[in-house]
């Protein structure tokens, strides 16, 4: 006898262009159930859900729902079915232009000839998100909302349909500890009224909190599955890599930074930066901490003027000045890797070489013809040098990893030799092998000479790769610590406007 709300994928396999992404992967998930699923960047997960999704019409394998089989060839086929997927770069399935109730009910609004009272929908939309314990404005435009907004936005909507699987995409990514804890409940209580929840992440300790079951996956085949309780976060890194990882960080830099490169005093924005005073040196990595909502962002884009703000005195290079547009920063050596990189750092539709010399000046053109045969082999140099895994220069940015897709965002920045490199979040949505690529990548910069801005939540990040840290609440700076010489503790404690006893 089948066994009821439980969905099966068998022998799934699934190639790109001839590249295996899927190899008879199996997978189950059965209703009232949170299952985890995990591995490396480009391990596959993101790509078994999508099929799951319907993302995917010419997967091999087979797909059975309580038992039957089922056909999966586009995304109203997975609705239909009751599965949703969440996922983790959430603008790409929003209007920015239209309210927070109208996203909720987009699919509803989108079926022919149906005929709908706004005072319903967003009477609908309230409760949907009452579910979601969210208090956000029903009429506020969606390009007025912060990511973790966008989140319960997509949450939102899938609770609108018939819901019996849903899939969570990197969902803790954007959130803060507090928003976190709450995605945690709304989870709990969906895993109480029976709905199958796949949880995909990288975050080992909050996958054992929430989770009783886990699939890992590693370069599309399936490694293990099997029940949580059974295993501990060293087994399950283990299992995500193939070996074992003993430590993430680079051993700290023995030169000591060299002269000045950046300094700003006064600093203001419109909306939440005050009085903001910041030195950076050559060869330094300056770790900005914060919670989320505390202006890391803000302060990111302010200093690589995309922005408005004012200052009283700012110094680059040793000359007077201060932040005026992302050009005019370009222009003097200082680059940006922003936290939505696929919405503001990176082309996702177009190639990896396309990419890569898009910040170039006319180093690629010779009396006014852009020199392609260049391009293409500056590309294979920052694929072999960063260790981005791709087919070659020409594959689609979107068809690579969210850790490989980063290195994309860095190696950009490369070709212009930029002095000052800010980076907002970089370890969003990245696994712990890529990360591991990533601290040796910006280690490496700053070793370089280069000056380094590097803006997390994650303070075991901040104290293992950074030299001094500045810690940012409410807008402001309330404390500057030496790396070598404090704790996460500590900056969770100075995070959340308190003081050391």
């Amino acid at each position: 006898m089948a066994a009821l709300n439980c969905l099966e994928m068998r022998h799934i396999s699934l190639s790109f262009s001839g590249f295996a992404a899927l190899s008879q992967v199996d997978f189950q998930l059965e209703g009232g159930s949170v299952h985890a699923l995990t591995g490396a960047n480009g391990a596959g997960k993101s790509t078994l859900m999508a099929v799951l999704a319907g993302a995917h019409a010419d997967y091999q394998g087979e797909i059975l729902l309580d038992g039957q089989p089922v056909t999966l060839r586009s995304p109203r086929d997975a609705k239909r079915l009751g599965i949703h997927l969440v996922q983790q770069e959430v603008d790409v399935a929003l209007v920015p232009q239209l309210s927070v109730a109208e996203n909720i009910m987009l699919d509803r609004l989108s079926e022919p000839g149906l005929r709908y009272r706004w005072s319903e929908m967003r009477h609908q939309a309230r409760e949907l998100l009452a579910q979601l314990e969210s208090p956000l404005p029903v009429n506020r435009l969606v390009e007025r909302c912060t990511l973790a907004e966008k989140q319960q936005i997509l949450l939102a909507r899938a609770l609108s349909h018939h819901c019996r699987f849903l899939i969570l995409d990197e969902p803790t990514a954007p959130l803060d500890r507090h928003e976190s804890e709450r995605l945690f409940r709304v989870v709990r209580r969906l895993q109480q009224n029976g709905i199958g929840v796949v949880f995909i992440s990288h975050r080992i300790q909050e996958l054992k909190t929430i989770c009783d079951r886990m699939t890992v996956l590693r370069d599309g085949h399936l490694v293990s599955s099997e029940s949580m309780q059974a295993l501990n976060a060293e087994q399950i890194v283990e299992k995500m890599l193939g070996h074992r990882l003993d430590d993430i960080y680079p051993p700290r830099r023995s030169l000591p930074p060299g002269d000045t490169v950046l300094e700003i005093s006064g600093l203001h924005d419109d909306r939440l930066l005050q009085d903001i005073a910041l030195t950076l040196r050559r060869g330094e990595v300056l770790g900005i901490a914060g919670l989320a909502g505390a202006g890391k962002s803000e302060l990111c884009k302010a200093l690589f003027g995309a922005t408005r703000s004012r200052v009283a005195s700012g110094r680059l290079h040793g000359a007077p000045w201060r932040p005026r547009s992302p050009h005019d920063a370009v222009a003097r050596g200082v680059a940006l890797v922003p936290e939505e990189r696929r919405r503001e750092g990176i082309f996702i539709d177009e190639s990896v070489a396309m990419n890569l010399s898009v910040t170039a000046d006319d180093s690629f053109s010779r009396w006014g013809i852009y020199g392609h045969r260049q391009a293409w082999r500056w590309a294979q140099q920052i694929i072999a040098r960063l260790g981005i895994r791709t087919r070659g220069p020409q594959q689609p940015l979107r068809r690579l990893s969210g850790g490989n897709q980063q290195k994309v965002a860095i190696g950009k920045w490369l070709r212009n030799d930029a002095k000052v490199l800010i980076f907002d979040e970089p370890t969003k949505g990245v696994d712990i092998k890529a990360k591991t690529d990533l601290f040796n990548l910006i280690d490496g910069l700053a070793r370089e000479g280069k000056a380094i801005i590097y803006a997390s939540g994650e303070f075991s990040e901040l104290v293992g790769l950074c030299d001094r840290i500045c810690v940012l609440w409410d807008g402001r700076i309330v404390a500057e610590l030496e790396a070598s010489a404090t704790d996460e503790e500590t900056l969770l404690l100075y995070s959340t406007g308190g003081t050391p006893a």
